[in-house]
């Protein structure tokens, strides 16, 4: 069995067509029908079922694929870490974009003293967009708020990311020492897109309420413009509202509750992925990121 077949199978399953496949491989249609039987007899399984001329992944070819995949991977990593010593290597980081737009600059800038020749290329989407692309060896690393459930990945803590709740200036909790819960969940809320955890969601139904949702934002720059046109109030990461709040152009609401709301970023790696030098000193980077952030 070689990369070769490995390679054959993965198009044949990804593109589900064999002619695709070949196109795509630049390889006869009919050397790719042989690999798919050479593999399935030589470890005596059935890969695919061919029915009506269309091709169906079987559950073994749907197992053979998650190493097909990883071999493949580990083998790219190893060809990337041998051309590092050419200084060819690049380092694909997802993040989200709390962590995208507070973090990663300083996080790259603390890299590149260590490795001032590297490329890093940077994604920034959702935690679950990112998890994909770690299970399909698209990204090398993820930092994230959610954590996405695949025993395939691990997820490793590295940094305490502080929720407040945030109000228009002009709003009557933002001239209030102190707001309960319960005043809290009457007032307009503005959420994130709808299928995101909340940690402040979560935190009112601990204590049996519930928030009067009136808008769902899909990203921070909008959630913050909604509360600065008083349409509601929000939980956001301290970092994201700290401009707006130096500015006066939204307030902090201070909760009875003395409860400080926090989350944890996590960095989201494969469990089989390689941790390459370069890697390892970028995890290094995020683990002391107390220490090395400015105030």
């Amino acid at each position: 069995m070689s990369l070769r077949h490995l390679r054959i199978f993965v198009a044949v399953a990804e593109l589900g067509n064999m002619h695709a496949a070949a196109r795509k491989l630049f390889i006869a249609q009919p050397a790719i029908s042989q690999a798919i039987s050479e593999i399935e007899r030589f470890y005596n399984v059935k890969l695919f079922e061919r029915l009506s001329r269309k091709l169906y992944i079987t559950p073994t070819g749907e197992q053979f694929l998650f190493y097909a995949r990883h071999i493949l991977a580990l083998y790219s990593d190893l060809e990337q870490e041998m051309s590092n010593k050419v200084d060819n290597f690049q380092i694909n980081i997802g993040a989200t974009i709390t962590i995208g737009t507070c973090l990663i600059p300083h996080i790259i800038s603390e890299f590149k003293k260590a490795y001032p020749r590297m490329e890093l290329q940077v994604s920034i989407n959702t935690a679950d967009y990112l998890a994909q692309e770690l299970l399909h060896n698209g990204l090398d690393i993820a930092f994230v708020e959610n954590v996405y459930e695949a025993q395939e990945l691990i997820a490793e803590p590295f940094l305490d990311d502080e929720m407040i709740l945030i109000c228009s200036p002009d709003h009557p909790f933002a001239r209030e020492s102190l707001v309960s819960l319960e005043e809290i969940s009457k007032d307009k809320y503005i959420a994130r897109e709808k299928g995101t955890q909340e940690p402040f969601v979560e935190y009112m139904h601990l204590h049996n309420l519930s928030l009067n949702t009136v808008w769902y934002c899909n990203n921070s720059e909008t959630t913050k413009m909604a509360v600065m046109n008083n349409y509601g109030i929000t939980c956001i990461s301290r970092l994201i509202a700290a401009k707006e709040l130096a500015e006066g152009s939204v307030a902090e609401i201070r909760l009875a509750d003395s409860t400080q709301l926090t989350r944890k970023m996590k960095m989201l790696y494969h469990k089989s992925k390689y941790l390459s030098d370069p890697l390892l000193e970028l995890m290094d980077i995020c683990r002391n990121l107390e220490v090395t952030l400015p105030c």
